[in-house]
């Protein structure tokens, strides 16, 4: 089972990352001390980046920290439109910069998301560990190292991670039991993945995804009844699901082919021992010879 949510998850994050100016006095307290916007830059390079005309926006950004260079917001803005349009070196470069002028748990955990695009993961782990320093409550920096500890193999640190996720949630989280279940099927923890699993599926029942993966399970516990329950629920709320159906039928033949008889062990002909050897008698000494 591989884990393939990275790009959505970017994206989703990266498009709700734009600031304007002047933003909630919230946002202004968190990312900068410089206020205003000179020639309205900011907000029309935010305007131009939400509707996806990236190089517009650059221009904009670069026009706003012409005028304020003191304020992260514009690094930030410029960062993310860079990320955006796949230039990922100016993106570090900026939230870098942004960085050094006020550090942000947000432009730490987008940072790290660049980082991870360049395959850097002990990078992006540093930055998604500081960005936790600063905000340790920030739940989407703590499932992105989640997964990136999942993509290290390293499923101790993913699992811990994950227990956070799961413990603060105020309902059943899917996404993070998926995962912590598969990082336990990975230790051939195999009662914990099966649990998760079926938490998975007692929230969501109609899903076929936990089935698939508590089947999984079953087969490496050899709990084959179980396994063929589990794929024959696939089929049931997904009839044309092509892999549920070749699994569950090379299965069905496994489990109605006789195993083979043993063959009778061949007795061990018992070789007769060879009788020892009597004893040779010494003969009577000669009777005297009467006088």
């Amino acid at each position: 089972m591989k884990l393939h949510f990275l790009p959505r998850l970017l994206l989703i994050i990266a498009l709700t990352g734009f600031i304007s100016a002047p933003g909630t006095a919230a946002a202004r307290s968190r990312r900068s001390s410089v206020s205003g916007d000179p020639g309205g830059h900011t907000n029309r390079g935010v305007k131009y980046a939400r509707k996806k005309e990236y190089d517009k926006a650059i221009v904009e950004f670069s026009a706003a920290i012409e005028s304020q260079p003191q304020d992260p917001k514009n690094y930030s803005n410029r960062a993310l439109s860079y990320e955006l349009s796949g230039k990922l070196e100016e993106a570090k470069a900026d939230y870098t910069k942004a960085i050094a002028l006020r550090p942000s748990s947000d432009d730490y955990t987008h940072r790290a998301r660049v980082e991870l695009r360049q395959k850097n993961l002990p990078a992006a782990l540093k930055d998604l560990d500081k960005a936790l320093e600063v905000n340790p409550k920030d739940i989407g920096t703590r499932r992105l190292r989640a997964y990136t500890n999942l993509q290290k193999r390293d499923w101790n640190k993913a699992i811990a991670d994950y227990d956070e996720i799961i413990k603060g949630a105020k309902k059943t989280d899917v996404a993070a039991l998926e995962r912590r279940g598969f990082a336990y099927r990975s230790m051939k923890k195999y009662d914990l993945a099966a649990a998760d699993f079926s938490a998975m599926i007692k929230a969501q029942p109609k899903d076929i995804e936990g089935y698939r993966r508590r089947a999984y399970v079953y087969r490496a516990m050899k709990d084959n009844e179980k396994a063929m329950a589990d794929l024959r629920m696939i089929l049931k709320l997904k009839p044309d699901d092509a892999d549920a159906k070749a699994l569950l039928a090379s299965m069905e033949r496994s489990a109605a082919t006789p195993a083979p008889a043993k063959k009778p062990a061949t007795p061990t002909a018992r070789v007769k021992a060879s009788p020892k050897p009597s004893a040779k008698i010494k003969p009577a000494p000669p009777a005297p010879v009467p006088q």
